[in-house]
Parts: C-alpha cells; structure tokens; sequence
C-alpha cells in the first residue's frame, strides 16, 4: 500500500483527515510476516518435517508407522510441505496432508503428484480464502491453448516432475498473465487443467508471487465458481 512517513506530532491532523495511521511496530511487522509467508519453504527444514511427523504420530501411529519410512521417505514428506508453503497452502491441518500422502503413496512416490494430490485432499481451505462474501469463487479461466501448451512439455519421472520448454515460450507465457494481472491485488485466481497447474503456478511465480492457480479438481463440491475474465 502506498504510504508516507509522518512524526509522531503529526498523527491527530493525519487522523482528522482521514488517513490510516498505523505504528511503525506494526508496519515492520507486516513486512517480517509476508517476508516469512513468501519464504517459508525454504525455512521449513528436513528437522521441521520430522517434528511434523512426530507430532502427528502421537495421535495417530498406525498412520506414521505405515507411511515414514515404510511408504514414503522424510525428505519426500518435507517436499510436498514445501511445495504446499511456496503457494502459501496452510499446514496447520498436518493430519490430512499426512492422511492423504499415505492414500498417494500407493500410487506413485513423485513430490509433484503427491503435492497435486494433497491439495485435492485439503481443497477446501486452500478454497476459502478466495470466497467472496457470499461464498463465491470469482476466478480467471487459463486459455486451453496455454494449458495444451504446458501439459505437452511435462516429463514426468519416478521421483519427479519436469517443465522442459524453451525460454521464449515461457517468457511469452508469463507476458499473457502479466498483461491479464496489471493490478496484482485485483486478482481473485485463475483455473486450469490439474496437469497444467503446478507449472502454469511456477511459470508465473517470479513475476506474480501472490496469484494462487487452482486447478478443476480442487473446487469443493457446492462452491459456484464466477468467471471475472481469461488469460488469453
């Protein structure tokens, strides 16, 4: 937001006049909290990720007995959290994500599938913060061409996935968001194929860090999704 500075004599005529004061505690405040939301994954370490494990063990053990190592390796779990804190996903509820790493284990033990799956699994609070007032999802619908793009240019291996596509059609990806996005506040979110999301999202990180890219499967069953708008 843009503000200006003002010493502390000043406040009761700023306030008079309409503006929002706020203390300089707060503001730096602020900037220390989206500073540690924006850089949390890489905060959030291999010990961070056992003391996850463990916490959750305590209540459930059979679920940590049959999934760490048995199923899925702890440096595999800490990178589906990372994954999930780099779009800014909640990991309070480490329950479910736990639950559900345990139910995708059985299918494939790849970091990018496995985060795919639990935030099928956890959609409704990855949802909610996009409602609107009335419990809408506004959202911006990607261009099937954007997403045919990007699903064609996925390799997928055991551990793994890859985004092999040349630098110019990249640069020309995130020029079409960048020109949908002038305002970063103004926008709601966009949706797109599950197989385009997790790139389409890193594609566009660097120049738009707080756009969250849903992809069809994780709107909750009930929520009426609002077209604002295409990423053309």
């Amino acid at each position: 937001m843009p503000a200006v500075w003002i010493t502390a004599d000043k406040i009761d005529a700023a306030r008079h006049a309409g503006y929002t004061v706020v203390d300089p505690v707060s503001v730096l405040g602020t900037h220390l909290s989206e500073i540690v939301r924006r850089y949390a994954h890489e905060l959030f370490s291999r010990q961070d990720a056992k003391k996850v494990v463990d916490r959750v063990g305590q209540e459930q053990p059979k679920l940590i007995e049959e999934l760490v190592p048995k199923q899925l390796s702890l440096g595999v779990v800490q990178k589906v959290f990372q994954n999930l804190l780099r779009e800014r996903v909640s990991i309070r509820d480490s329950s479910s994500i736990l639950e559900a790493l345990a139910e995708g284990a059985a299918m494939t033990r790849n970091a990018v599938l496995l985060t795919e799956f639990v935030r099928q699994a956890i959609r409704r609070s990855i949802v909610k913060p996009l409602l609107n007032s009335i419990g809408e999802l506004p959202l911006y619908f990607c261009d099937p061409e954007l997403e045919r793009i990007v699903e064609k240019a996925v390799e997928h291996s055991e551990h793994s996935s890859h985004l092999n596509l040349p630098p110019q059609t990249i640069r020309h990806i995130v020029d079409r968001f960048t020109q949908t996005f002038v305002l970063p506040e103004s926008n709601p979110g966009v949706l797109t194929s599950s197989s385009a999301r997790y790139f389409l999202r890193q594609i566009t990180e660097t120049a738009l860090p707080a756009l969250a890219m849903l992809a069809h499967n994780e709107i909750p069953p009930g929520v009426k999704v609002i077209s604002v708008g295409t990423v053309k």
